[in-house]
């Protein structure tokens, strides 16, 4: 997976190269094929990575202001930190993402957001029984 390196890249193409950031990461966790797995993790790595240097200096991707970009990235704000948790992988991590730990942090908080989330721990519950299941039939 390679996301759009080009300065015309809309909000909409990261939109786009997001879903397959979160695709990648899901695969990562719920592929039992080790080497797929580790392909998954190197994919999702390099696309966080992209996503870490186009953050530069702002507070969300489009500025001071929650964004349609932003409201895209949810998937890696909210999920990743879960299935990562799950399945024991170090994607978006403090020391890795610094600028995309600390987006994603203020990102949930964010009070509109935060309000619009599910739950989390019934979300991990739900997950982490399928993650076992998957992993219970390897």
């Amino acid at each position: 997976m390679k996301i759009r390196e080009f300065p015309c890249c809309t909000a909409q193409l990261y939109c786009y190269d997001i879903a397959d950031v979160v695709g990648t990461a899901w695969k990562a966790v719920f592929t039992v094929d080790e080497k797929e797995r580790e392909n998954n993790v190197k994919e999702t790595l390099e696309a966080l990575q992209f996503l870490e240097n186009e953050l530069k200096n702002r507070k969300f991707f489009g500025g001071e202001e929650v964004g349609l970009v932003d409201i895209a990235a949810v998937i890696i704000a909210f999920w990743i930190p879960i299935i990562q948790e799950i399945a024991g992988l170090e994607l978006l991590t403090s020391e890795k993402f610094p600028k995309l730990y600390k987006w994603s942090q203020e990102f949930v908080n964010h009070p509109v957001v935060k309000e619009s989330l599910p739950p989390r721990d019934p979300v991990f519950a739900f997950l982490k029984r399928r993650y076992e299941s998957l992993s219970a039939s390897k």
